[in-house]
């Protein structure tokens, strides 16, 4: 029986060994777990403001670089960075340590455009143009691309003499020249000087005053043109034959005039579209009495291309006079 009680005892040696390495031995941590961790928005403008978001779960510390430092599991934080950063977590306990890592991108900010000083702009002038008031007087007018000063030169011959100007800083210039001689050319030039000192002119040019208007005046009372085509008789039991014909113009004038007129230059246009193609002359011979009615008739050869007759009238010394229609 001696070899079974060593058996015995040589298996209970070996189960107190097994147990024995079995109480040396424990379970080791599991290492944290990073379930978030984002940047929103990923891109800002530079001077915006972005968040940062995390969650960690088993974790015994948790960090953030860049300056951020030590930070509880669940959290947030608002960013501006100036330029594109990463950012990375970095969460460890007795299990180990794990990391997970951001990019933040800032955008640089547009340059500013580039506007060129003001002293280095090109002063110029445009839009010249003339208007006449009366036969004494013309309007200049102009425009600047800046608050400019205003000059007119002007005067008969191209050397000017005369000037009219305005301090006032603008870019619609307006100048009235006044004194002139009816039914004159004037040479003149218009200048500007803005603030900085820089100067532009326009080239030499010329405008006419209006004539001088009469101290007569007319009522058209009725006034019409047509075709007409003469006809004569050449002997032959009545039979006729066509002549010539005319284009004519004619109607009933009354002066209105406190004075007697001794003669009135009536001039016939006749129009094709817009271009006169063609004129006649006609001058009646007063005299005629404040409010006296008189009649008038003027013919010219026809021209098929007319298609209508205006007709100006004018004093004996050929000023313009007033005319008014009745009706």
């Amino acid at each position: 029986m001696k070899p079974k009680h060593i058996i015995l005892n040589i298996v209970f040696i070996f189960s107190l060994v097994v147990l024995s390495a079995s109480a040396g031995i424990s379970c080791k941590a599991a290492p944290p777990y990073i379930s978030l961790f984002t940047v929103t928005p990923a891109e800002i403008n530079s001077g915006a403001l972005s968040t940062l978001k995390w969650e960690v779960k088993d974790a015994a510390k948790v960090t953030i670089d860049q300056g951020i430092g030590e930070v509880p599991a669940t959290g947030s934080k608002q960013l501006s960075p100036s330029e594109t950063t990463a950012y990375t977590l970095t969460a460890s306990n007795s299990g180990g340590t794990v990391t997970r890592s951001v990019v933040l991108y800032v955008k640089e900010p547009a340059p500013p455009p580039v506007t060129p000083p003001a002293e280095n702009k090109t002063l110029l002038i445009k839009d010249v143009s003339t208007s006449s008031e009366t036969e004494n007087s013309v309007v200049i007018t102009w425009t600047t691309n800046e608050p400019a000063t205003s000059v007119v030169d002007y005067g008969k011959e191209a050397d000017y003499g005369l000037t009219a100007s305005s301090d006032e800083l603008t870019t619609q210039h307006n100048l009235t020249l006044t004194g002139l001689e009816p039914n004159s050319a004037y040479h003149f030039q218009v200048t500007s000087v803005d603030k900085a000192g820089k100067e532009a002119s326009s080239i030499d040019d010329i405008f006419v005053t209006a004539q001088e208007t009469s101290d007569y005046s007319l009522a058209v009372l009725s006034e019409e043109w047509g075709r007409e085509t003469e006809t004569s008789d050449i002997g032959m039991q009545g039979t006729t034959v066509e002549g010539k014909t005319y284009l004519y113009v004619k109607g009933q004038l009354q002066n209105k005039s406190r004075a007697t007129l001794h003669a009135v230059i009536m001039t016939m246009n006749c129009w094709s579209g817009s271009n006169i193609v063609k004129y006649e002359v006609y001058v009646y011979r007063g005299p005629s009495l404040p409010g006296q009615v008189f009649s008038f008739e003027i013919k010219t050869a026809d021209d098929p291309t007319v298609d209508n007759v205006t007709v100006d009238f004018a004093d004996e010394v050929g000023r313009p006079m007033k005319v008014t229609e009745q009706p």
